[in-house]
């Protein structure tokens, strides 16, 4: 009887389809890709929290969250256990944490909803608002964008122009509440609730319809610029092939001969990866490439300028940590430009709070860095390129402070090496891809051991490469390609990066207003 009891308490069936809605999360991003599920996977959520107290719908939000980001992000397991020496016990319950922490981005939610329920708020409404505002404020390690389910779809997302990734996450929403509410109408009183019909075919319609407009005025906007041909390397070492010392001339050589082949093919500017550059020989205050003999040296069979992955040091030594940089080799051998990542991996490369060396001397695969000083361009040939490393390239407003310095088309300098042959490469491709319609330039990434790309200014993957893990396989040799890419005017701005963060704020505005509402209603069912 007891336990009968509990579970009427806990309401099987809305915990059921809680964790439902979680399930169609992971489906619906990389590399399931089922993408569908972003008209329609909110649909069980917005039934288990429809009707409930705030509290109970924060509960049923949040274990829709953990299914979909336990799941989703089960490659961090993997990372913990190999790289971080934990045993899988408790790798699996740090998971389980992280999970809980980024799954409350389904919780918060669904508790402001229900509340604004009460209040006598239409689900039409508050549904989208609720979400956007969440997703654009909650912090997390790694920012999950739910439009993620649309990454290969640039025609449903081209509007993320005006307001960022968050645009899109309001429409994803928008579409599911309207849908959820003309089906609850139809099953509960065989009647259309025709507001919500109108929103649905509204919505449902006129983001592919904006999308395709938009995508061909892009063409014609691409014939009109500038192009350059850029030359990506991928080096294919994992983090372990990396480490061993005697591969590294290798390593080296193998880039260098690539990057010579792709400058046959016709390539006027070269990039690569992360740190690609196997050595730590570069001090900061260097200012040329190593002399023409040394085995070190970075560029040999190629003439054209590089932006090279490199860690550099402070000769002083008044600082012992190192910087992970993107240094423009200029055709002449000088080294020009600069810039230093701003946001080392939280736990991976930084650490709050304690001091680095008892972290480092706890996690021996960890490293600290220290970070850079802001946005940068990097400047070669004239152009003006903007920087982003590692997952910077997730950050919508970083990357916009990026292009707000002025730029034709942003670099990504990656190392997903440590994911081994997982779904976080695909992921990560996948949430990056919104930075180049955000901002209309293209994007340059080069990946250690893929994905690898060239993601045009309408948020098309054109050019991708595979993903090796040569730790497990051994190494394959470095790979490359060659993108002729449209240099953007660096004046040319799109609405996002005019205004910033004024839609998310006007979500969030929203929100307040209707909450302030003075209407008693205990349940007015949406």
């Amino acid at each position: 009887m007891a336990t009968a009891s509990t579970l009427r308490r806990v309401d099987v069936p809305r915990y059921l389809a809680a964790g439902a809605c979680g399930c169609m999360m992971w489906l619906g991003v990389p590399d399931f890709d089922l993408w569908w599920l972003g008209f329609v996977g909110w649909l069980p959520w917005l039934w288990a929290i429809d009707g409930q107290s705030p509290r109970q719908a924060f509960k049923l939000g949040l274990f829709a969250g953990i299914c979909a980001l336990f799941v989703g992000y089960l490659w961090m397991t993997e990372l913990l256990v190999r790289f971080g020496g934990i045993p899988m016990a408790p790798s699996l319950g740090i998971h389980l944490l992280f999970s809980t922490w980024q799954g409350s981005q389904w919780a918060f939610p669904a508790a402001i909803i229900a509340w604004l329920q009460r209040r006598g708020v239409s689900l039409l409404w508050s549904t989208p608002l609720a979400w956007t505002a969440t997703e654009a404020l909650l912090p997390n390690i790694f920012p999950t964008y739910m439009p993620l389910m649309w990454c290969w779809q640039p025609v449903l997302f081209q509007h993320a122009e005006i307001g960022g990734v968050t645009t899109v996450s309001f429409s994803m929403l928008a579409i599911n509440a309207a849908l959820y509410l003309v089906v609850r109408g139809v099953w509960a009183t065989r009647k259309l609730d025709k507001m919500a019909a109108i929103a649905a075919a509204a919505w449902s319609l006129g983001v592919p319809a904006y999308g395709m407009i938009r995508l061909a005025q892009m063409e014609s906007f691409f014939e009109d610029a500038k192009h350059v041909k850029v030359g990506v390397v991928q080096g294919n070492f994992g983090i372990r092939t990396y480490g061993a010392f005697g591969l590294k001339p290798k390593l080296l050589a193998d880039m260098q001969r690539v990057s010579s082949e792709l400058e046959a093919q016709g390539a006027e500017l070269l990039l690569w990866g992360e740190t690609a550059y196997p050595y730590s020989t570069f001090w900061r205050s260097s200012t040329s490439d190593l002399p023409l003999g040394h085995p070190r040296r970075l560029r040999r069979g190629f003439t054209v300028p590089l932006v090279a992955g490199v860690v550099t040091h402070d000769r002083s030594r008044d600082n012992p940590y190192p910087w992970n940089t993107a240094w423009i080799l200029e055709r002449d051998g000088s080294l020009g430009d600069r810039y230093d990542k701003n946001y080392p991996l939280m736990f991976g490369e930084s650490v709050p709070f304690v001091d680095p060396e008892w972290y480092l001397d706890l996690i021996p695969h960890a490293s600290y860095l220290n970070p850079g000083n802001g946005p940068a361009v990097l400047r070669v040939d004239g152009l003006r390129l903007g920087p982003l490393i590692c997952y910077e390239d997730i950050l919508p407003r970083f990357a916009r402070a990026v292009a707000l310095e002025g730029i034709h088309a942003f670099v990504n300098l990656t190392n997903d090496s440590w994911f081994g042959r997982t779904r976080a490469q695909g992921e990560h491709l996948g949430l990056a891809v919104f930075r180049t319609v955000e901002q209309r330039r293209a994007m340059l990434r080069s990946v250690n051991a893929g994905i690898s790309a060239y993601i045009d200014p309408a948020g098309r993957v054109v050019e991708q490469t595979e993903v090796t893990n040569s730790d497990v396989d051994g190494w394959p040799g470095a790979v490359g390609f060659v993108a002729d890419v449209p240099m953007i005017d660096p004046k040319h701005r799109s609405v996002y990066n005019l205004t910033g963060e004024l839609f998310n704020g006007l979500c969030v505005l929203s929100l307040v207003v209707l909450g302030w509402r003075r209407r008693s209603r205990i349940d007015p069912r949406g």
